[in-house]
């Protein structure tokens, strides 16, 4: 028998969704309250608010079996949802990275898809590994572009400015051209030239795995190396890697080789990054 707990904790998911976006917007309650109390991060809930308010999200009655309209998701993005779930990515993060690229289809279409292609869910994981953070910490902006009329006036404190002594090297090699010439890919936020300036960055300043992202996540000097606001978090760092195919960073690998023997005067020496 049912009673206030069936509102109360919800479990399934689509209840949980509509619980917490009651919460948000009739309760009023902030995003760290909401996201604590359904298990949720910070992020995931601004997500959710997003696809309500631009009515990706539906919570109308379902309609009686076999007159189900679902959206049709072309074989790419079945693609792209597959191995992003290779790489234990939940759901929402699923459709936060395809919001990236510029493609809209709510978590409950990704479940679906996820659903159709035999993948189990993911265990219940715990708060840590969901990235939220203990009271009164500070959030990272989302990474963005950058322009330099935004800059203005504006002074950078930055703990690594050392990278920006690289910056006369990546001019004189036409680090744009190379990127362009190997056909790195970009998304609708953040472009190829920026991914490839950010692992440039992590390169010159010893990061050598992308959990450690989290320490330049409040530098907004580094994410200006990258043309950025702040450089990417560490689930776009390691997803852009994964996505990259061997041709493309052959490809890179000779035109960038082939630019630096014109430019070093030195050419029995090697460069130390």
């Amino acid at each position: 028998m049912r009673n206030e707990k069936y509102f109360l904790h919800p479990v399934h998911d689509w209840q949980k969704r509509y619980e917490a976006l009651r919460a948000s917007f009739v309760d009023r309650l902030p995003a760290k309250v909401i996201a604590d109390r359904f298990g949720y991060s910070q992020s995931y809930v601004n997500l959710l608010r997003h696809q309500f308010i631009h009515e990706k999200i539906d919570f109308s009655e379902p309609v009686p079996e076999g007159k189900i309209k679902r959206r049709k998701v072309d074989a790419l993005t079945r693609s792209k949802i597959c191995n992003w779930r290779e790489h234990r990515l939940s759901a929402g993060e699923i459709t936060q990275l395809l919001s990236e690229e510029g493609i809209e289809i709510s978590i409950r279409t990704v479940e679906r898809i996820l659903a159709e292609e035999g993948y189990p869910k993911l265990p219940r994981r715990s708060r840590l590994k969901l990235g939220l953070t203990v009271k009164g910490a500070h959030v990272p902006e989302p990474s963005r572009m950058i322009h330099i009329d935004e800059l203005g006036s504006r002074r950078f404190d930055c703990q690594d400015a050392g990278v920006f002594l690289f910056s006369p090297f990546i001019e004189r090699l036409n680090i744009c051209q190379i990127v362009q010439k190997a056909g790195l890919p970009g998304s609708k936020i953040i472009p190829a030239t920026s991914y490839f300036l950010s692992f440039l960055a992590l390169k010159l300043l010893g990061t050598q795995r992308y959990a450690h992202m989290s320490d330049h996540s409040f530098d907004p000097g580094t994410g200006l190396f990258a043309g950025l606001n702040v450089l990417p978090k560490c689930t776009a760092m390691s997803t852009y890697s994964y996505s990259l195919d061997s041709n493309q960073l052959m490809r890179r690998k000779r035109s960038g080789g082939i630019a630096s023997n014109s430019q070093i005067a030195t050419p029995n020496r090697g460069v130390d990054l």
